[in-house]
This record gives structure tokens, C-alpha cells and sequence, in this order.
């Protein structure tokens, strides 16, 4: 790392011993640097840091369009120009990275109502068929947390061309090897999520309107009413999950300060509700205001939950908002009632959010990719052209 020039004389030679001690001592300084970051490790890994000190520098993946048009998937890495990963001729449909980094699912949409799953390296690179959907559509792409099972949908394309209910399978990518998740093929479900530890299941039933909970180690289930069809958010330690849930707001008159006297309204509203998959507790986040809440996303140290709110009834846009994981502290991060923002993703170091943002009004504007820094509200547009972000896994 260090060049160092010597002559012959004998200030210079005692200036190289000087030299060789200083070396010595900035290899045992190394050393002592090597060690304390091992065992800050080994106390990241025992639960007892919470909080990376890094700044975040992690690859950004999008679908992104290519000279075609044609809805390709992209990387981003930090200081340097997007890269296209894939060149499919009908694009691609939907993506998941694998939590170790290292592979990327796909699903692509075929002529004839037919679409196709891939995986390829996270450079690109070894794009293999893994399961052909015939007269399906097959999507919405969730790893398992050992990086080589895979939950997806299916969805059975009618006669008219209209996708059907969805079922969930299991699908292995080194054997190739499809399950059901139930047994009876008429049984549906939608939006499957796995706790980070692997042990839970959720997932949304049209039929019963609720989100069904499995362990999948001892075979106990639960199941919580919830009209709205959509994914719940599992927290870090995989024992409490976020769902939004239907809800009824009284919105209390100005007029009068009594309350017998004042008017009232009664609203629709969209909660978030957090449960405990142990104990069954429940507990509402959203209070008794009058707001569609959303998109619930845990920091990485479990401490924040992200959302997506928006005034019912209204045409505002969808905002981000951050609260504590119990509710407390909420604050908005955006405020732009004419512009869409979301879903969010987490930084691994809890640092900044991800999220697309699109103009509400204009049905012909092309959506953008931006991150904004939690603590200081500052915002950055990454990709001004590009949709579905996420993070691609720092091991990669």
C-alpha cells in the first residue's frame, strides 16, 4: 500500500528501522481493527447489535424498458450506470431476488395466455426455465428463507383471456419438484408471504375474506378476518405480522363543542393491525383517524413500520409515512397529494427507503425510482424511468 524509498547512508538506514517498527505497529493496528470488527459480528449475529453502522451500499433491481419498449429487468449499482440483466422477447412480468443474493427469480408472459418462471445468477448470468404455466398466469414470486424454495400464484387463464383465482404452489429450484399447497385444488389463496425464520405462512383467502396463518413446523393455523385482498408484512423476529384491516371511523362536526350536539360522519377506513402469531394478541396502529393506511414494511431492526397513507374518499395520492412499531410516532415523509409514492422497501441498514412515485392524474406518465433518507426527509431520485424496485441482498 505504502512505497517507501531508501538511500544508503546511515540517517536513511536508521530511518528504515524507524520505518520497519511503524510498519509492525500498523500491522498489529490492522490486526486489532480485524479482530474488534469479528467481534462485532459475532454480537451481530448473537442479537445484541442492532443498528449497521455502514451506509447503505446496496445494487438497486427494477423493471426498466428496453429500446423495444419491451419491460426488461435492470441493476443499478452505487455510482455507476444502470445494466440490463435480461433480453426476453415478450419482457418480463414480475421478479424476486433470492435472500441470499445470489439469484433472481422471474416470470415471464408467453403468446397464447402461457407464462414461464425463471432463475438466473444475480449478474445475469445462467437464465434457466425452472416451470412452464400452461394457460396460466404464474407471478407474485416469494422466496423461502433457504434460498432454494419458491412460492408463487397461478392463476388459470379463462376463455375470454381473464386470469382466474389464484392457488399457491411450492416450487424447488434444484429439483424442479411443484407442489400444492393444498391438497384440494380448489381451495384458493393469494399474496403468500414466509416469516424471515421460515417457520410461518401467511396468506390472503378470497373465499373466507381473511389472512390464513400457518406454522409450518407443528401444523397450528390461525385465521384473521380481513376483507382487503392483500400481503401482510412479517416483522424481523418472525413473531408478529402487520395486516391492514377494514375499519369504521366516526369523523366528529366542527360545529358545537358538545357531542350530542355536533355532527357526525361515519367513514370507511383502512387500518393496520399487528398481531402476535404466538398469542394471538392483536393491536391496532392506525388509531381512530380517518385514512386508507397500507403496504406495511418492518425496519430491519424491527423498531420502524413504513406505510402507505392516504385520505379515504379523496383523490390524494398514496404518501409515506414511518411510526414505531407500536403505533406511536407517526410522521409523514412525503407530502404531494398529487403524486403516488410507494411501496416501501427498507435499506439493510435502516437507513434510507425505496419507493416508486408516479403522478397521480396522469395516466400517461412513466413512473420513477427514488430513495428517501428516513431521519433527514431528504430525497433522491435514482432512476428517472422504472418500477418494482428492490434491493438486491447485500451478500450478493
Amino acid at each position: 500500500m505504502f512505497a517507501w524509498q531508501f538511500q544508503h547512508s546511515a540517517l536513511q538506514r536508521r530511518h528504515h528501522r524507524f520505518t520497519h517498527f511503524v510498519q509492525i505497529e500498523r500491522r498489529l493496528l490492522r490486526l486489532l481493527i480485524f479482530l474488534t470488527a469479528s467481534f462485532i459480528v459475532i454480537l451481530s449475529l448473537d442479537g445484541c447489535l442492532l443498528t449497521p453502522q455502514q451506509p447503505s451500499t446496496e445494487a438497486l433491481l427494477y423493471l426498466g424498458w428496453d429500446d423495444l419498449g419491451r419491460e426488461q429487468l435492470f441493476v443499478r449499482y452505487p455510482d455507476e450506470k444502470p445494466r440490463q440483466l435480461t433480453s426476453f422477447a415478450t419482457g418480463v412480468r414480475d421478479y424476486a431476488p433470492s435472500p441470499d443474493g445470489r439469484r433472481i427469480a422471474l416470470s415471464t408472459i408467453r403468446d397464447k395466455g402461457d407464462s414461464e418462471l425463471w432463475m438466473m445468477e444475480h449478474d445475469g448470468s445462467s437464465q434457466t426455465n425452472l416451470y412452464s404455466c400452461v394457460q396460466a398466469e404464474c407471478s407474485n414470486m416469494v422466496w423461502a428463507p433457504d434460498s432454494r424454495r419458491l412460492l408463487f400464484e397461478q392463476r388459470e387463464i379463462d376463455g375470454d383471456g381473464s386470469a382466474g383465482t389464484p392457488i399457491l404452489l411450492w416450487l424447488d429450484t434444484q429439483s424442479a419438484d411443484v407442489l400444492l399447497i393444498h391438497e384440494d385444488e380448489s381451495q384458493h389463496g393469494a399474496f403468500g408471504r414466509i416469516s424471515p425464520d421460515g417457520q410461518w405462512l401467511s396468506y390472503h383467502s378470497p373465499e373466507k375474506e381473511g389472512l390464513f396463518i400457518y406454522n409450518l413446523e407443528n401444523g397450528s393455523s390461525q385465521f384473521v378476518t380481513s376483507e382487503i385482498g392483500t400481503e401482510a408484512g412479517w416483522s424481523p423476529h418472525s413473531q408478529q405480522l402487520v395486516l391492514p384491516q377494514l375499519d369504521l371511523v366516526i369523523v366528529h362536526g366542527e360545529e358545537g363543542e358538545d357531542h350530542d350536539t355536533h355532527e357526525h360522519d361515519y367513514q370507511t377506513a383502512v387500518h393496520l393491525l399487528r398481531l402476535d402469531v404466538n398469542t394471538g394478541e392483536q393491536h391496532s396502529l392506525s388509531g381512530d383517524i380517518a385514512a386508507e393506511d397500507s403496504v406495511p414494511a418492518w425496519s430491519p431492526d424491527g423498531q420502524w413500520i413504513a406505510f402507505g397513507r392516504r385520505a379515504p374518499g379523496t383523490g390524494a395520492a398514496r404518501q409515506l409515512w414511518i411510526m414505531r412499531s407500536d403505533g406511536t410516532k407517526p410522521r409523514a415523509l412525503t407530502d404531494d397529494p398529487s403524486t403516488n409514492h410507494g411501496p416501501p422497501n427498507w435499506s439493510a441498514d435502516g437507513r434510507y427507503l425505496l419507493f416508486q412515485q408516479i403522478p397521480q392524474n396522469d395516466l400517461a406518465s412513466t413512473p420513477g425510482i427514488w430513495r428517501i433518507d428516513v431521519e433527514t426527509g431528504e430525497k433522491e431520485q435514482l432512476v428517472p424511468a422504472g418500477m418494482q424496485p428492490t434491493w438486491l441482498p447485500p451478500s450478493a
